[in-house]
């Protein structure tokens, strides 16, 4: 039952006292002075009644008056109808204020009760039970209340907890996928765009003598091209997919390059400028594809940079398949002045890689002159 619901009915209650109460007292009534009396507490008790939720001690405050002023009316006779009503009034007190609060209420609403019924022959000591009983009835029902009212809000902040971090959770997600995917698209333009450029001035070079050669740049360059779009619409593909899921298996989506394809690759480098002696050991087999990608793209970076700043036209890369992880090593011997910034991005997008998968990384100029990268990414002991 709804609020206003009870609240009718304590008007109803409060309307069927001020109605009764006199015609109940009506024989006693046989001064002005009397009637006076009979109608003031009439109009408490109604009053009590009315308001007791919205004020619950002074409902009970009033109902106390008013068995105070309905005594001399016929002495206990009187005071009937209002101890009647108290239960009515004490079981909100009890239910809704503060334990302390409903304990002053009881003890307030017991004492002219108990004194009225200390006297001979008044017999109002059941009334004195009735009261403690009604009390510890409200009194429970408010505890109970406070305890689920208490739990609910536990839940809801535990709820807003597990909420907020889960929107935290989402959002960190967000950032990292946002930073894999610029460290792809770094790794596909860099390497892209090196080959592409150093075939362009090749091509400037020799267009008016070889012809044909400046022709076989510009293939260079568009295939060069066209794969780094490839795999660069792949990538923008996620971010213009609303479902990850279907993007990663929509028909448009490009392939992702793994160790298979390091054929293609070292072609593109010797493209570039820079002759790759590839070297694997151990039995190849098929990687986890994050392993896979990462290790396609420590590499593929770590070419970019012989060819952007080694100054030299050889390089050797190392594979080794370990029973227990993957080994790359990716040396050059070019002039030890242009070396990569150790703090670029290609190192620290290497670096994070290796991170992602509790890997080792070491990236450093050789003594004398040249640059190495190595990295070790764990595998399963026994892959399938």
């Amino acid at each position: 039952m709804r609020a206003g619901h009870w609240q009718a009915l304590d008007y109803l209650a409060a309307a069927a006292c001020a109605l009764l109460m006199p015609m109940s007292l009506w024989k006693y009534m046989r001064t002005p002075g009397i009637a006076l009396l009979a109608l003031s507490g009439t109009a408490l008790v109604a009053a009590a009644v009315a308001l007791r939720r919205r004020y619950p001690l002074a409902a009970t405050v009033a109902m106390t008056v008013s068995i105070l002023i309905m005594l001399p009316v016929h002495g206990s006779a009187g005071v009937v109808p209002p101890v009647m009503a108290m239960p009515y009034v004490l079981y909100s007190v009890a239910s809704i204020c503060r334990p302390r609060t409903a304990f002053i209420a009881l003890a307030v609403a017991q004492a002219p009760v108990l004194a009225i019924a200390a006297s001979p022959s008044r017999g109002m000591i059941m009334f004195v039970f009735l009261f403690v009983t009604v009390w510890t009835v409200g009194f429970a029902v408010g505890q109970h209340r406070s305890y689920t009212e208490n739990l609910l809000q536990q839940q809801a902040a535990r709820q807003a907890e597990r909420t907020k971090a889960e929107l935290h959770k989402a959002q960190r997600q967000v950032t990292e996928e946002r930073i894999r995917i610029a460290r792809e698209l770094h790794d596909v333009v860099a390497h892209g765009m090196s080959v592409i450029t150093v075939q362009a001035g090749f091509g400037h070079l020799v267009i008016d003598d070889k012809p044909a050669e400046a022709r076989t740049a510009l293939g260079i360059i568009e295939s060069t091209g066209r794969e780094a779009l490839r795999e660069m619409r792949g990538l923008l593909g996620l971010l213009r997919e609303e479902d990850p899921d279907r993007a990663a298996e929509g028909p448009t989506r490009a392939p992702t390059p793994g160790l298979a394809d390091l054929e293609r690759l070292v072609t593109q480098t010797a493209q570039a400028g820079v002759r790759v002696e590839l070297a694997i050991s151990g039995q190849p087999r098929g990687l986890p594809a994050g392993i896979d990608l990462s290790a396609y793209r420590i590499i593929q970076e770590a070419l970019t940079n012989v060819v952007k700043h080694s100054g030299t036209t050889t390089a050797r890369a190392v594979i080794d398949y370990r029973a227990d992880e993957l080994t790359i090593e990716v040396t050059d011997h070019g002039s030890g002045g242009a070396t990569p910034p150790v703090h670029g991005h290609g190192l620290h997008g290497m670096q994070e890689r290796v991170n992602l998968y509790g890997g080792w990384f070491h990236a450093a100029p050789l003594p004398g002159q040249g640059f190495q990268v190595a990295a070790r990414l764990p595998l399963a002991e026994n892959p399938t």
